[in-house]
């Protein structure tokens, strides 16, 4: 006995696809700067910067210096890696004899729980011949305006036999903080995490790539995690790996060995551009997006023919990278448009006067992810509904605006809100922009949101089958949808297998 039945179906079907990004750390916190024999630069007046002459650090030689400011882009203390500088430029309460000066200064970072709470990460002398430097860090709270170093936490021993390569970044997490420096005579890249609870002081040890004789150059995170870049000077080498910020680990696979001697090396805002700076013609550009090794130390590209001297790189608030060179009369080299490929990068060597300070080849650094490009994420519907659009950190935000480009709906396709929700003119490929004021600095970002046609499911005729038999319902709507079969709203498959008679 056969019966024919039929089954009606009460479908519901949702298009969500999210485009999930990490969030940056983005704020006024690196907008000032001290370095060399008390010049200085402030970004607190928009780009270019103007000099600053009121600084106090001398940096001998090749040594570099370290600067915090707070969220709002005041300057709260400085170092060169001997003294700490308060905001008056006068010395920190506990602030001398901090350690020994080095190419890269020192690392400030915020303690993840406590807003007036920062940890000044150094070098010191050992005293020991053979395993001349150790790392160590102190603790300084400005809960008081001035601030100071906590005498009881000064100093504090974290790992014996370093160079002088130092950076920081956001964990993967993006509240904790990674910490990295290199081992001396070893091919060891040690990592530190610091935490809301504290420094913790067993580090994530990867061996990598060459052993490291010289204890100078610049070592630099890019700021979204994924890469870690070394200048290694004296052994006329430079090298990029693959950096892990959910674990600390370096990668010892694909690592990119470069021949030329840097001293200061940084990534682009949008991490697609290796810089290398050795000075007397070495300033190179490496496109990364191939991820080879190969291709990427083939795709060298020299910016300058400037015999100039040796120096420090460092990415500044306003997107561009900072190049610091001896010789300089008195002003610093700015690379404009750094995610950019050669000359198109913009390489000015006059660019910035210091006012009659001096540069001593060694440029302030800071956790890398403060110079993170925005990012947002949306939620995509299908054509006729809304579009959420987030910025994923509003911190140091002081207004946007967004263009969706939206040429069906020009000029009504902005918005100045943080989280707007915008509905196209219809289906389609669309590549909205948006600018994040801070300041008065400002970027943009671009990213890709597609917008599906509304679905039109087609079930098919009516079906015949025996009872106790089973029929497979099958629905393809299109590309991105879920399904929602029966009124149950956890996602299914595109397959409902129906059994028995009913309402489906």
């Amino acid at each position: 006995m056969r019966a024919n039945t039929k089954v009606p179906l009460y479908l519901v079907f949702f298009l969500i696809i999210v485009y999930c990004k990490e969030i940056s750390a983005q704020g006024k916190q690196a907008n000032n700067w001290y370095f060399g024999h008390e010049a200085g630069i402030t970004f607190q007046q928009g780009s270019p910067p103007i000099a600053l002459t009121d600084g106090k650090s001398i940096s001998l030689g090749e040594m570099g210096t370290a600067c915090m400011s707070d969220k709002d882009g005041n300057l709260l203390f400085y170092t060169d890696g001997k003294t700490i500088y308060n905001k008056n430029h006068h010395v920190m309460t506990n602030g001398n004899n901090m350690g020994t000066w080095s190419s890269q200064g020192g690392m400030i970072v915020q303690d993840p729980g406590n807003e007036n709470r920062y940890y000044f990460f150094n070098f010191a002398t050992s005293g020991i011949p053979a395993t001349p430097y150790k790392f160590q860090y102190s603790v300084i709270d400005i809960a008081n305006g001035n601030g100071e170093v906590l005498p009881d936490q000064k100093g504090i021993f974290l790992y014996l036999n370093t160079t002088y390569h130092l950076s920081a970044v956001l964990h993967e997490n993006m509240e904790d903080v990674w910490v990295v420096t290199h081992g001396l005579h070893v091919n060891s890249f040690i990592a530190f995490k610091v935490t809301a609870s504290g420094v913790i002081t067993t580090p994530e040890v990867s061996y990598a790539g060459t052993s490291y004789e010289g204890n100078v150059g610049y070592m630099k995170l890019s700021s979204d995690g994924k890469w870690l870049g070394v200048g290694n000077y004296h052994q006329f080498l430079t090298e990029l790996y693959r950096f892990d910020n959910s674990t600390g680990e370096v990668s010892n696979q694909n690592v990119v060995s470069i021949p030329v001697p840097a001293w200061g090396v940084e990534f682009s805002p949008d991490n697609t551009k290796f810089y290398a700076q050795g000075g007397y013609l070495s300033f190179y550009q490496y496109d990364l997006t191939s991820g080879d090794p190969e291709q990427i130390a083939a795709s060298a590209f020299r910016l300058s023919i400037e015999p100039f001297g040796s120096g420090a790189l460092q990415l500044g608030p306003d997107g561009k990278i900072y190049v610091g060179y001896l010789c300089n009369d008195g002003y610093l080299g700015v690379v404009h448009d750094p995610d950019k490929k050669e000359l198109l990068c913009n390489f000015e060597f006059h660019a910035v006067y210091l006012d009659g300070k001096t540069y001593l080849d060694g440029l302030p650094v800071f956790m890398q992810s403060y110079m993170r490009n925005p990012e947002f994420t949306t939620s995509q519907h299908c054509s006729g509904t809304p579009t959420q659009f987030n910025i994923v950190n509003t911190n140091g935000i002081d207004s946007v605006y967004w263009k969706f480009k939206d040429f069906g709906n020009m000029p009504n396709d902005t918005s100045t809100q943080l989280s707007p929700a915008y509905t196209f003119s219809g289906p389609g490929t669309y590549y909205p922009e948006l600018t994040v004021y801070s300041g008065l600095l400002h970027k943009t970002v671009k990213d890709t949101v597609v917008i599906y046609p509304l679905p039109t499911p087609q079930l098919g005729s009516d079906t015949l089958f025996c009872p106790g038999a089973t029929i497979n319902l099958t629905l393809n709507a299109g590309p991105g949808d879920t399904y929602n079969w029966n009124g149950n709203f956890t996602p299914g498959s595109q397959t409902l297998a129906v059994t028995d008679t009913g309402t489906y």
